[in-house]
């Protein structure tokens, strides 16, 4: 399955009429919607929109169990009753992807977007979190955005990563918690912003003081080939080398 990114929107509106609407009043005609598609009339960028109204599961409770800093009652109560989810998907992927998709979901939740959920990566944030941040220079904190680290059986690892383009990263679960994640955020920061080529056997290091890791790739055991959050790009494993 070819990699998407894929982002979830609760929306305070009830139909396609009221979205446009909305676009209008407050952007006039900077952003049009039209079919599956929202575009900019500046740029000419544009991404899929799908609009669901009848839904199943506990959608407020998918986005609690996906956020890192969990939602108050209010917008638990919010995401509950929201009369439309709008999904935005890009086929396209790369940090200048991520860059554009972020744009047009902080569009969303100008208009009464309530939350933010990228299914890509099952990661999920406070509506002033992606406000603050969508439209960083920071490339971490685009990364941020659309990367999650998580605490498997045996490894922790990031997911997120194939919004990027790019293979994820899992080190033992026997390391060191803290060191786990320095280790992961700079190795995915580094491939970010300087693309080295990397090969099996391949060692890295974030800085002087931390050991080294040997790295071996991988194929994604975590997530089944048709799941947003499966990525096809793989994993590179990190193994501590022996410091004696």
């Amino acid at each position: 399955m070819k990699s998407i990114i894929s982002i979830c929107i609760p929306i305070d509106l009830k139909d396609r009429q009221e979205i446009a609407a909305a676009l209008e009043e407050r952007y006039s005609a900077e952003y049009v919607f039209i079919g599956r598609v929202l575009q900019s009339t500046i740029t000419q960028k544009s991404c899929a929109i799908d609009l669901i109204g009848d839904r199943e599961g506990n959608l407020a409770e998918d986005f609690q169990l996906a956020a890192q800093d969990k939602f108050d009652l209010a917008t638990i109560g919010q995401i509950n009753h929201c009369p439309l989810v709008i999904y935005l998907t890009s086929r396209t992927t790369g940090l200048n992807a991520c860059r554009e998709i972020a744009k047009f979901a902080q569009v969303l939740l100008q208009i009464g977007g309530i939350a933010i959920k990228v299914e890509s990566a099952g990661i999920a944030h406070h509506q002033d979190q992606w406000l603050a941040h969508h439209n960083s220079q920071d490339v971490f904190e685009i990364y941020s955005l659309f990367v999650i680290l998580i605490e498997g059986e045996d490894y922790y690892y990031s997911c997120g990563m194939h919004n990027f383009g790019k293979a994820d990263v899992a080190i033992s679960i026997t390391e060191d918690l803290g060191l786990a994640i320095y280790v992961i955020n700079v190795f995915n920061y580094y491939r970010l912003t300087e693309s080295p080529i990397l090969q099996d056997g391949h060692t890295f290091q974030p800085d002087i003081e931390c050991p080294r890791y040997q790295i071996e790739w991988m194929i994604d055991w975590e997530n089944l080939p048709d799941s947003y959050q499966h990525n096809p790009h793989g994993r590179w494993c990190l193994q501590q080398l022996d410091q004696s």
